[in-house]
């Protein structure tokens, strides 16, 4: 069966892997001179930055994208537990130099917010009974037949047994009132949907527990903290996040699939409403029996097909869905002399948040959503990937990425505009932490969401694709025309490397039992 993929990110490279694997004749076109989406690197002058997500959850033997990793042969890449600190206002979350057990964090909070230390054992069992539910349901996913529907039911008792039930559909707002009342405890926990651009009051409140997996702060801490209740580690990627990329593209062709870069795909053909094929900015035609597209939702089904082939009731759940914004990008290289470690405590990843309540990142975020920019001012997140990969810079300098979340267009003025002047503000807002940081730099790139867009050939740069949003209507894998298929960040699979993988693997095995 021949199969055509539009797009290179790792949702297109997963289901291309997964189907030449299985012996279909399959092309991914890519409109960039370079394959990977947002997960290809940028490099200069002998340094190397990451533009997409920085550490990966799930990547180990056993989990669920290292499972995809060994099924589908991806060999070469090397990786390396991450956890990442935190900076508030007026308190930093650094992990201790000696390791405390699987509760330090819990009880270190107490010592900050002892009016809240049973809302914390409240929430601590809360997060035990979520992880067991989260490790069941890897179990049901992993398991068919009677021993599927055992992990199954287990999984439901444990749901109402818990009380979790009862909060299924809390916002994160509700949920962080039912635990604390300190505001800025609460924001300790929720600070971190403010890259995925959803109000606490919009976010679903369970999802809390996913985004604090304790190995987060401390990567010490074992992978099973009870029995039957399994973490998941987040992963550096040695060399990078490209590194995982130019292994599905080795694997691919050694399958015998093909890699088309510098091909913008203009047109699906569809005839009867089936697929026939697709064509390309040169005019170009390539008969597919199956076309799989990631990207742009608006991009795939109002120009790539049109809405001429959906109702109504499709095109407005289309229009409906609630999409991130983008980032500001600071990328720098750093003389030798430069005291990074120092100055980032030895994190590859640290969080920098300069509010200090959930009604402040409320406000932030909706603010962000009208095109106002915060310049940094706000909070920023720093990542150094020489720490775990010292060949992603030249001698013995150090790259350094400085991001902070923005609006995709300026409410006044154009980015492109203003790159430089905000380039310069979120460094000097970073210097408060990093001293001359400057004085030390010898490269700079900045990347704006203009770039993004550019890069990504979409209309609208959504950092993580869909935002979390209770109630955003998702775009199922299996589309209303026969034969098209939609995966990545955007589909009902939700953005992340942890979620486009799974849902593009999913995808893949659903199109060969289809046609098998």
């Amino acid at each position: 069966m021949k199969i055509a993929i539009i797009g290179s990110g790792l949702s297109g490279l997963t289901a291309a892997a997964f189907l030449a694997q299985k012996g279909h004749e399959v092309v991914v076109y890519e409109q960039f001179e370079r394959a990977g989406g947002v997960t290809a690197p940028l490099e200069k002058n002998g340094y190397k930055w990451d533009l997409g997500q920085l550490i990966i959850e799930g990547l180990g033997p056993n989990e669920p994208l290292g499972r995809i990793l060994d099924e589908l042969e991806i060999e070469n890449v090397n990786l390396e537990v991450e956890d990442r600190g935190y900076v508030f206002p007026s308190f930093e979350i650094n992990k201790p130099e000696n390791y405390q057990g699987i509760k330090w964090r819990i009880e270190h909070l107490k010592t900050l917010f002892p009016e809240d230390s049973n809302g914390l054992d409240r929430y601590w069992e809360d997060y035990l009974n979520f992880t067991q539910l989260m490790t069941y349901a890897r179990r049901m996913e992993q398991r068919s037949g009677i021993k599927s529907f055992y992990w199954k039911l287990r999984l439901f008792i444990k749901l109402f047994a818990s009380g979790l039930f009862s909060k299924k559909d809390w916002s994160a707002t509700k949920l962080m009132d039912y635990y604390f009342s300190n505001e800025t405890l609460q924001l300790i926990f929720i600070s971190i949907i403010a890259d995925f651009f959803t109000p606490p009051s919009k976010f679903l409140g369970l999802g809390i527990f996913s985004l604090n997996t304790e190995p987060i702060y401390d990567k010490r801490i074992p992978k099973f903290i009870n029995k039957n209740t399994e973490q998941l580690y987040h992963y550096n990627i040695l060399g990078g996040i490209s590194v995982m990329v130019d292994a599905f593209i080795d694997r691919i062709e050694q399958l015998g699939g093909t890699i088309k870069t510098n091909t913008t795909i203009t047109k699906i053909l569809i005839e009867n409403n089936k697929v026939q094929g697709i064509k390309d900015k040169s005019g170009n035609t390539f008969d597919a029996d199956v076309v799989i597209s990631s990207g742009s939702a608006k991009k795939l089904f109002f120009e790539l097909v049109g809405k001429e082939y959906f109702t109504e009731e499709f095109i407005k759940k289309i229009n409906d869905i609630k999409l991130m914004e983008s980032v500001f990008m600071v990328h720098l290289g750093l003389s030798p002399e430069y005291d990074i470690v120092k100055y980032n405590h030895g994190y590859t990843v640290r969080y920098y948040y300069l509010i200090g309540t959930t009604r402040e990142l409320e406000e932030s975020i909706n603010d962000e959503r009208e095109g106002s920019y915060h310049e940094g001012e706000k909070g920023f997140v720093v990542h150094i990937p020489t720490f775990h990969s010292p060949n992603m810079a030249p001698d013995r300098n150090n790259a350094m990425t400085i991001y902070t979340i923005c609006p995709d267009r300026l409410k006044e003025g154009f980015w492109e505009d203003k790159k430089e002047f905000y380039a310069d503000k979120l460094l000097q807002y970073a210097e408060k932490y990093f001293p001359d940081l400057r004085k030390h730099i010898d490269t700079q790139v900045v990347i704006t969401p203009k770039n993004f867009r550019e890069r990504l050939y979409v209309n609208h740069h959504a950092f993580g694709g869909l935002a979390p949003y209770i109630d955003n209507p998702q775009i199922p894998f299996n589309t209303p025309i026969e034969g098209l298929w939609f995966i990545g960040a955007q589909s009902e699979s939700g953005g992340g490397v942890n979620n486009v993988m799974p849902g593009a693997y999913k995808t893949a095995k659903s199109i060969h039992d289809l046609h098998s």
